[in-house]
């Protein structure tokens, strides 16, 4: 509680702070007129079935203003402004698949009050126009019948409805080509899967998409992972996710682009509170306010969760805070995102399958904690220079502190009388204790008083002194790493509208600079498995005798990146329903690495490459369209990858990393041709997509385990990879009944025979050689080929919402299995239910059943040798790990909004 508590009084500090400034700000503009009467105007918009319709711009127009007043109906559908300038107004209406409503000489007179209630209509077909976002920086939007690619939307009121924990959660309930991976078996630590590329807080993945909030990339620098738990869902308004190899979104955009915006005073107005609990010791609470007053406007939002955690030895708790203050003043948009975050996660990663037979709550080795605490800060500038021309501008500086501290089984043993050095007394501990077993099928792996060749330990600390079984049986390590990043760039961009000659046409063009610097450290320290296989330390560290610390248990270094994009896209409309998208980026990447302890990792790293993309929409009707694209991608090494690739020295991920041969760039090319389209009228709509596509990867990176040292490995280009496949998507809304299907099939396989290291202990497939061969076609690891998603909400009255939906996933190969020699990871059905009830328009009751039937099923798999003996399963030996899933549980609150 200590780390959840200093950071709600570091929140209540800056909240207090940020909000005394912006609130004087908001007075400025009245100075002159603060005494000054005004009258008011206020309502509520509803839809033609009496619904409340959040989201509408509602913009007021006088002769008596020097510019028009906008302002957005908050949740309950309501809008006021409170102080209008006594006169007659034009009011406009307006939200994106309703009609446009106008009423005009409305009369507001000194100190009176009017209240105006509008009912808007559901457009009709060619009358709706849905608009996204082109590049990652907001206010560059066209219409998505337009773009030649398939791009999903989730808005914030089904993200607030759905209630997941985090944002891969929301994402993997509702997307077909999404699935989950939770090796840790933590809700914010899951490893998301989208079409077969990567987006995970895990080193040792391959990271394949590109992560964008307001604008700004929010992938790691170090290694290009993406954390969840910095992610503030509750802020969210709108995701974004776009499919495909994209030039336009930089560096790791292999399988896509995640692209999220956050919430600000002019969309969101009012207060909303909301608290649940249930299952697992769960706490979460939010809350936010937005408001705006003239051209300004403020939002300020918090969340804060807090868990003991479905498993063994699992508590975790995240903080989360968003301000933003914006203006905006006839052709300026302008504004500032401030979010801070701070975390405490325990993920104890997968377990002995025989263990969990047992207790499915059971951990294996623990604790396993990743703390975060992240500052971030953005500014955005728009500026419309005439019609047809804008600039939109962004800057941020993004500070991370990342620890983790990990205890996990070690190989450390009592050296044999050759490995000793004369100084050295009799006990002293050996790493390598695991390598000399030959067949011992007695060597339980805890044994401290095993004679070990090997290299002798030292304190890393104090090198002239000995690790020996006194201080430590040996049997555990507790491993900690502590990353310190500092990020800053900028993006300025150009838009254009004009036409060329009698087409529409939208041409974007722009450059992004990204900076980071990097300090990351590592260590060991010799520690003994208790008999809950917790690890006690003996505040000894780890170091190899005559090298420490310059060793496999130490690293020290500094990185730097910088990045530099130059960027553009045109759509052209070659005809009404015909639209061509020519788009390509420059990107320029140097890595630089500074080894503090030694030599071995210094190096100077640069990549390069331009990259293409074309596609082309025909519209054939009003109900259907099609779209045909090629593009390409590329991702170069990062710093935790290029300073991790020697074979001979494997790292501990995230642990140590050593000298390393160069690793070339990742490129990806892909192809996608589909049919889309959408029907609606007052009883209804449909929209439908359906697309094929194959991505190939020139030079893919891989993590591969090394058989020799539990727990590392090292990175490696694994010649070509390919993700192929299909996704069928149907949503559609008929009165009071709502319904989607998301199926999605990946066909996710290597396409170029490789060798790996293995071990015949775990796997069979393995030849005397000690190497596993992987054949051209056989699949990646982790990868589900089928996905299915469904759900159906139906609302029996006016106030009450009944929500039943379906996750469906097949079986998966194991990590270490590459060859696909072994029974895969068995596939599973999960059904959730949600449910709310509005006891007054501004109160509502909630509550989320997940895995209803209490299907027991795994999304993770990994072969390892089981080195430690079970006190619950003394004679297990199967060397399947899995994380297991959830089981079933509820969750029950309440919100209020106004």
């Amino acid at each position: 509680m200590t780390c959840l508590n200093s950071f709600i009084a570091r929140i209540s500090h800056l909240t207090a702070r940020f909000s005394l400034t912006v609130f004087c700000l908001l007075l400025c503009p009245m100075s002159s007129t603060g005494q000054a009467q005004t009258g008011a105007l206020r309502g509520s918009v509803i839809d033609p079935q009496g619904g409340v319709v959040p989201g509408v711009t509602v913009v007021a127009d006088s002769p008596v203003l020097a510019s028009p007043e906008v302002v957005v109906t908050n949740s309950t559908g309501t809008y006021e402004f409170p102080t209008l300038t006594p006169g007659v107004y034009n009011l406009t209406f307006s939200l994106i698949g309703f009609e446009n409503e106008r009423r005009e000489d409305i009369r507001v007179d000194l100190g009176e009050s009017n209240t105006l209630d509008i009912q808007v209509s559901v457009a009709q077909l060619t009358q709706q126009v849905e608009v996204i976002g082109v590049t990652p920086l907001l206010g560059t939007e066209i219409d998505r019948d337009r773009i030649p690619a398939t791009v999903s939307i989730i808005g914030w009121d089904e993200l607030q409805n759905r209630g997941a924990p985090s944002m891969a959660d929301s994402l993997n309930a509702r997307l077909g080509s999404v699935s989950l991976e939770g090796a840790t078996s933590n809700p914010f630590q899951p490893t998301l899967r989208f079409r077969g590329f990567t987006a995970s807080p895990l080193l040792g993945l391959p990271q394949g998409v590109a992560v964008y909030q307001n604008g700004v990339r929010i992938n790691e620098p170090f290694g290009d992972t993406v954390q969840f738990d910095l992610m503030p869902q509750f802020a969210v308004s709108q995701v974004q996710l776009s499919a495909g190899a994209d030039p336009i979104y930089g560096l790791n955009a292999l399988g896509g682009a995640l692209a999220l915006r956050l919430k600000n005073g002019f969309e969101f107005n009012g207060f909303r509170g909301e608290g649940s609990g249930g299952s697992f010791g769960r706490f979460t609470g939010t809350v936010e306010y937005g408001t705006n007053r003239g051209p300004w406007a403020l939002y300020l939002g918090s969340s804060v969760f807090k868990e003991a955690g479905w498993r063994n030895e699992s508590p975790s708790q995240v903080g989360q805070m968003v301000a933003d203050i914006g203006y905006r003043q006839e052709r300026i948009d302008a504004g500032l995102t401030l979010t801070v975050a701070d975390s405490s996660l325990n993920g104890n990663g997968p377990a002995p399958i025989e263990l969990l037979d047992i207790d499915r709550r059971g951990v294996f080795t623990h604790p396993d904690n990743t703390k975060n605490r992240l500052g971030f800060l953005q500014g955005r500038y728009s500026f419309e220079a005439s019609p047809v021309w804008s600039l939109q501008v962004t800057g941020y500086y993004r500070d991370l502190d990342r620890r983790t501290l990990n205890g996990d089984e070690a190989e450390f043993g009592i050296c044999d009388d050759d490995s000793l050095p004369n100084s050295a007394p009799s006990n002293t501990l050996c790493q390598g204790a695991g390598d000399d077993d030959d067949g011992d099928d007695g060597d339980d792996g805890d044994d401290g008083d095993d004679e070990s060749s090997g290299h002798p330990l030292v304190d890393a600390l104090n090198p002239t002194n000995f690790i020996t079984s006194s201080d430590g049986v040996g049997n555990g390590a507790i491993n900690r790493t502590n990353t310190q990043t500092q990020g800053y760039g900028a993006t300025l961009q150009v838009t254009s509208t004009k036409p060329v000659g009698k087409r529409e046409n939208v041409l974007v063009f722009g450059t992004s600079v990204d900076l980071a610097e990097t300090a990351f450290s590592s260590n060991s320290e010799v520690g003994s498995l208790t008999a809950s296989r917790g690890v006690t330390g003996s505040g000894l560290f780890a170091g190899l005798f005559g090298t420490a610390p310059d060793d496999i248990f130490n690293t020290k270094l500094d990185s730097t990146n910088q990045g530099v994009g130059l960027y553009f896209s045109d759509t052209l409309s070659l005809s009404q329903r015909a639209h061509l998208t020519v788009s390509g980026r420059f990107n320029q990447a140097q890595v630089n690495i500074r080894d503090w302890l030694g030599t071995s990792l210094n190096g100077s790293h640069s990549f390069s490459r331009f990259n293409p993309g074309i596609g082309l929409v025909i519209e054939g009707n009003d109900l259907v369209s099609a779209f045909v694209r090629y593009s390409e991608s590329n991702r170069s090494p990062t710093a935790a990858e290029l300073s991790c690739a020697d074979p001979d020295e494997p790292c501990r991920v995230p642990n140590a990393f050593l000298s390393d041969p160069p690793l070339e760039q990742a490129v990806a090319r892909s192809t996608e041709g589909g049919l889309r389209g959408h029907w609606a009228n007052l009883n209804g709509s449909f929209d439908w997509s359906a697309s094929i596509y194959s991505t190939q990867i020139k030079e893919d990176i891989l993590f591969v385990a090394s058989p020799t040292l539990i727990g590392t490995g090292y990175f490696q280009n694994a010649g070509d990879t390919q993700r192929k496949g299909v996704d069928l998507n149907l949503q559609g809304q008929l009165t009071k009944v709502s319904f989607y299907l998301n199926y999605g099939l990946v066909d996710a396989t290597f396409q170029t025979p490789v060798t790996l290291p293995g071990d015949d202990d775990v796997n069979d497939a393995v030849n005397d050689d000690g190497q596993l061969e992987v054949a051209a076609g056989d699949r990646l690891t982790g990868i589900p080929r089928h996905s299915l998603k469904t759900g159906v909400a139906i609302r029996p009255i006016e106030r009450w919402n009944i929500a039943l939906e379906a996750v469906t996933s097949s079986n998966r190969i194991f990590l270490g299995d590459e060859g696909n020699d072994q029974l895969p990871l068995d596939g599973y059905q999960t059904i959730n239910l949600r449910s709310s009830f509005e006891l007054t328009r501004t109160t509502e009751l909630f509550i989320r059943i997940d895995n209803l039937s209490n299907a027991q099923y795994e999304t993770f798999g990994a072969l390892a040798e089981l080195e430690v003996p079970l006190h619950e399963a003394p004679n297990a030996t199967d060397p399947r790990f899995v994380s297991p899933g959830w089981p079933r549980s509820a969750f029950a609150g309440a919100r209020v909004t106004f």
